[in-house]
Order: C-alpha cells, then structure tokens, then sequence
C-alpha cells in the first residue's frame, strides 16, 4: 500500500516539475526596431499654405502682326530656341527681295558716277569742262551712296521681320497654355502662348510681418504636400504687404525632382526664437485613452512606459517632455503589444543586429 502512495506521488511530481520550468523560462523576447531620441534647437513653427512656381514662366507674343501660320500644341516641350509660333512672312520675304534689288540698282548708279567723276577730273585738269559739271557728278555719286546705305538699312530690317516671323522660345520649357490657334491674326504684343519651365523651380509663400524678424535669406524652412517633406532655402522675401491680407511675399529655393509647378504645399516657418528641446520620432509615440506614452529600452532590455507630452514638431520628429533623455533608446516600431517590463530584442532603424 505505501509503494503504491509513494509511485502515485512520484508520478504527480513530474508533471509539475516541468510546468515550473517552463514557466522559469517564459516566453521569447519580442523584436523591436529603436531609434535613439536627440536633443536639438527648435523653433516652434506655423504652417503657411504655399505653391511651387516656375522662375522662367512667360506669356510669349508677336512682335509684329501677321497671321499664324503654326502654333505649339499645349504640353508640347519646347528647347531654347526653338518656335513656339510663326507669322505668315510671305511679304517680308517680297521685301527683302526689293531692298535687295534697290541696292543693286543704286550699286549701278553710284559706279557710273565714280567712273564719270573719274573722268571729268581729268578733262576738268585740262580747262576743257566747267568744274560744276564735275560737282554734279560728285553731287549724284554722294546720293548714289546713301541711297545705298538707306536700301541696306530697311533691307536690315526686313530681315529682321522675317526673323521674327518665328516667336521663339527664351529658355527651355512646356507649352502650359495657348491663346490663339493656327489661321488666326495676331496683332503686335497680343499673347500666343504660354510656356513655363518645369526646372527652375521654387516655392511661394506668404507670411505675417512678425514672421520677417526671424526669418533670412538662407534660412532653411521645411515643407510638405501632406505624404512626403523636403527643405528648401530662403531665396529672398518682398518687405512689401498686401493692401488686403498684409502679407509678405517669401520665396524658398528647392532642388526637388519630385516637385511640379502647381503643386500645392505648406511651408513651416518659425514663430518664435530656437529653444533646446528632446526630439524622438513621431512614431514613438503610442496614443491612449488615458494619455501619450513612449517605450523606452533601458539597460536590460526591458520595456518602460513613460508618459510624455508632445510639443513642436520638425518633420518626422516631435518634442517630447518628460523623463525621456537624449540618447534614450525608444521604440518606433514593435510597439503595438508591448506591456511595461516586457522583455525585449532591439533592431536599429537603419538595420543591424
């Protein structure tokens, strides 16, 4: 009877042994991607609604009259250069025929008038002519010649028409709008075509005048279209407000293929002088019911909750104030299940062990 009780014991034993142990064991340690938070100067900002614009944006037009004979289509790309529009120049090229053939002609004259003058000379050293017939001759050779520069002045000209015959275009760019078609007339300085450069490009914004005080040329200023974010520079500002809206025009230098002209953006620009501040990504931030809070990674690769509030943003990054410290490992990603005193393994952002 006692070696019964004594196996049945043994066998009861076992079992609970190995539930111990697994317990002592637990469960694996949950990955998750960190970053380190960073302490920097930042200004508190206010977004101003902002627009790419084109700096080579020109309503192109005739410089004499005449009727189109061709006109770019819109969204045709244009080289430097090269037609955007051309004018029938069926009657400056009859011009330049004529001046042509007015100075061959005076040409003629004022050589037969050298030649005459040459010989009169000679009879006039003789005492066999009057010397007025000599001055005559010199007298018509004197109009011959600026007949001739008169011909080749309005043959210049003609040439010149014609040239401009054909509206070309200033810089490289696209046809973005066409105000007159083929077959209509085009009076002098009536707007053909409007061409627009998809190169040099830069943001216009409009700002408050207190804004002028902490912002100058060279100042970087962050803008985004709501997905993505870019930074440009401060090329120069208007200290001249609107008669309605007092607001001063600001122009930011970009070099951001991904931008269009027409693209609507809003620009941050700071309304108060730079403080030091602890930045951590915004993802680190897990928003609650009861509050926001940040997983911090401390030194044994445990999880601690710290409650945070948020204050200015820069990008991707957010101020945080509260017990978190520069160089505070945090999490960004993994964050979901986490619970305070959960054990963790840590990836860095930017991949590694």
């Amino acid at each position: 009877m006692k070696r019964a009780l004594a196996a049945i014991a043994l066998a009861l034993a076992v079992p609970a042994s190995a539930a111990q142990a697994q317990d002592r064991k637990g469960p694996p340690p949950t990955l998750v991607v960190i970053e380190h938070a960073v302490k920097r100067f930042v200004s508190p900002t206010a977004l101003y609604s902002a627009t790419v614009i084109s700096r080579d944006d020109a309503k192109l037009a005739g410089e004499i009259a005449g009727r189109l004979t061709w006109v770019a289509e819109v969204g045709d790309r244009i080289r430097k250069g090269e037609s955007v529009a051309k004018l029938d120049g069926v009657f400056f090229r009859q011009q330049v025929i004529e001046e042509q053939s007015i100075i061959q002609r005076e040409q003629a004259k004022f050589d037969f008038h050298t030649r005459q003058v040459e010989r009169l000379e000679k009879l006039l050293e003789e005492n066999n002519i009057a010397r007025s017939q000599v001055d005559q001759e010199r007298t018509d050779r004197s109009v011959a010649h600026n007949n001739i520069l008169s011909a080749e002045a309005r043959l210049s000209q003609a040439k010149e028409r014609l040239k401009r015959a054909s509206i070309l275009a200033p810089f490289d760019g696209v046809v973005s709008e066409r105000w007159l078609q083929a077959g209509e007339w085009a009076d002098h300085g009536d707007a053909i075509v409007r061409l627009v450069s998809s190169d040099n490009l830069e943001i216009e914004t409009h700002v408050p005048a207190g804004a002028l005080k902490l912002v100058t040329v060279g100042t970087p200023l962050i803008y985004t279209d709501g997905k993505t974010t870019g930074t440009g520079t401060v090329r120069t500002f208007v200290p001249i407000g609107g008669d309605v809206s007092r607001l001063y025009e600001l122009r930011i230098s970009v070099s951001d293929p991904s931008l269009s002209a027409g693209n609507l953006l809003r620009v941050a620009v700071p309304t108060a002088l730079p403080r030091e501040t602890v930045l951590v990504p915004r993802d680190a931030l897990v928003l609650r019911r009861e509050g926001v809070y940040v997983y911090r990674i401390n030194e044994d690769s445990v999880a601690e909750r710290i409650e945070v509030q948020t204050g200015i943003a820069e990008a991707d990054h957010i101020e945080v104030i509260g017990e978190i410290r520069e160089h505070d490992r945090v999490v960004i990603r993994g964050g979901e299940n986490l619970r305070p005193g959960m054990a963790v393994m840590t990836k860095p952002l930017s991949g590694g062990p």
